[in-house]
């Protein structure tokens, strides 16, 4: 294992990333990082998430991480870029945009504000009151549009969660009171759907992956304000997500609400020496960091690379915590721990560690001690005009039965979400962009009508699937379906996803040895 791997991580990317900013001073784009609006020109828009890597570039200064190949000079010169960028980017009401023009993204305008002021506190007196002024004024829009939107197509904690990180850092520098106001209504929206069991609700239930990035941008709240009381929460989502690192290194999956897989290591870690658990989690994870047996900052897409990039700065920056706590996967003990308002179930022994998703139809990771693990993510069938369905999509009213070592599910088959674009549904797709879409509440329920088409939705049943589970380390699955006439069981190479979801799917290691 390297001494740090996140480190190593970052430095192995910043090539990468240093290249996707339009460094030409006599553009208009200068200081873009959306190669393709700036350099291929084949968007009408820049994706704004780009400009927030001035975080992780200042973050890197402040630690004294920056490679002998990255000068400070250079450094500054690249985040004032950024801020250029930024400025361009930026709409009239104060928003940035990541999927199409006119957005009004409540996420990612929170997410470029959170960045920008980040790496202008990290800067400290690098930079003089005239440049820090300056900035300020880049951002102070982005948080007027902050207290005026909202996002109502769905319950995202992690992006309610960066608005309040944006909004409580741009307080804490300008002593804004509307700014302050406004992050404890949103702070209380999330906490006021945080479950019992201590996961933050993404659309429609727990996902791993994304309450990693959740916690990531709350524990920065805790760290900036202590007084808002927020260690229980996050002491109670790390000791939700600390089940979910599995024996192989691996992290979240198909089970969650959202299908991710990937871990942001900063919040966890900036945890650590409050909480054991957080601690422990930290030290197995930056063992898969190294190993690749999870996905890591090397395996991002553009879209997804600044966030996760600015969250290995951070976790590269804290030291390793000695951990005294040993995760539930890799205890051995003989349990069995149930989430019932997640849908999750686990069951631990000796020699084996499942986890089974009863709220998407029994999807099931198994892994042997000593063995290959066995991940199956439910059943696809295809009716005779060709549709495809699966038991995979996420449905709180599905039949669960436990007993006797043995579990039954019996999930609707329901339509899998997974639409392509063409040409047509872009040409309507940007009619609405310009027309439309850019009166916010019609913007809005234009988005929860996509939600429901592409993700949440659950209506047009074609029968039901009855997965029968038995436990132990020989697990074994059945199948069986239901009230499905003319309907074919498709082979399908596993694990697949059923909705769409442009974060599920990066690679790792794991990856090819199926």
């Amino acid at each position: 294992m390297t001494d740090n791997p996140y480190c190593d991580q970052v430095r192995h990317v910043l090539p990468r990333l240093l290249s996707l900013f339009d460094t030409n001073t006599t553009k208009p784009s200068y200081g873009v990082g959306d190669r393709l609006h700036w350099a291929w020109k084949l968007t009408d828009f820049g994706n704004s998430t780009m400009q927030g890597a001035a975080h992780g570039l200042a973050r890197l200064l402040a630690a004294g991480l920056l490679p002998e190949w990255l000068p400070e000079k250079g450094v500054l010169e690249r985040i004032d870029a950024m801020f250029a960028g930024a400025e361009y980017l930026r709409r009239r009401n104060g928003s940035m945009e990541e999927a199409f023009p006119y957005e009004s993204s409540f996420c990612v305008t929170a997410l470029v504000a959170f960045d920008l002021l980040c790496a202008v506190e990290l800067l400290g007196d690098r930079i003089d009151d005239q440049t820090r002024q300056r900035y300020l004024a880049t951002v102070k829009p982005m948080i007027a549009f902050l207290c005026e939107a909202d996002e109502t197509h769905g319950i995202i904690s992690n992006h309610l969660a960066t608005g309040v990180a944006a909004l409580f850092r741009w307080a804490k520098i300008t002593n804004d009171a509307a700014a302050e106001s406004r992050g404890k209504i949103v702070l209380e929206r999330i906490l006021s759907h945080q479950s019992e069991e201590g996961w933050y609700r993404e659309y429609e239930g727990a996902d791993p992956g994304y309450q990693s990035l959740c916690t990531y941008y709350l524990a920065d709240v805790h760290e900036q304000r202590p007084d808002l009381g927020l260690l229980p929460s996050l002491q109670r989502s790390v000791e939700f997500l600390w089940h979910f690192a599995h024996p192989d290194g691996s992290f979240g999956g198909n089970y969650g609400s959202r299908n991710t897989r990937f871990y942001y290591p900063a919040g966890i870690a900036s945890l650590a020496a409050a909480v054991p658990k957080a601690a422990a989690l930290d030290s197995f994870m930056r063992e898969s960091v190294a190993n690749h047996t999870v996905v890591t900052l090397d395996t991002m897409d553009e879209s997804a690379l600044v966030p996760m990039f600015n969250a290995y700065c951070w976790a590269a920056a804290l030291p390793e915590p000695e951990a005294e706590a040993v995760l539930p996967s890799l205890t051995g003990d003989k349990t069995t721990t149930h989430f019932k308002d997640a849908g999750l179930f686990i069951d631990s022994g000796p020699q084996h560690y499942t986890i089974i998703s009863y709220h998407k139809g029994g999807v099931c990771y198994h892994y042997p001690r000593g063995g290959s693990p066995l991940i199956n993510a439910g059943v696809v069938a295809e009716s005779a005009n060709g549709k495809r369905y699966s038991s995979q999509v996420y449905e709180r009213a599905t039949e669960f039965r436990e007993s006797g070592g043995t579990i039954t599910v019996t999930a609707d088959l329901l339509p899998i979400k997974n639409q392509m674009p063409t040409p047509y549904k872009f040409i309507v797709l940007r009619l609405l962009n310009v027309t439309l879409m850019r009166v916010r509440f019609l913007s809005e329920f234009i988005k929860r009508f996509l939600v429901k088409y592409l993700i949440t939705g659950s209506s047009g049943a074609a029968g039901r699937n009855v997965r029968t589970i038995k436990l132990g380390t020989d697990l074994t699955i059945v199948d069986a379906l239901e009230d499905a006439d003319r309907m074919e069981v498709v082979d399908v190479k596993q694990p697949f996803t059923a909705i769409h979801m442009a974060c599920a799917g990066f690679w790792q290691r794991q990856d090819e040895e199926r």
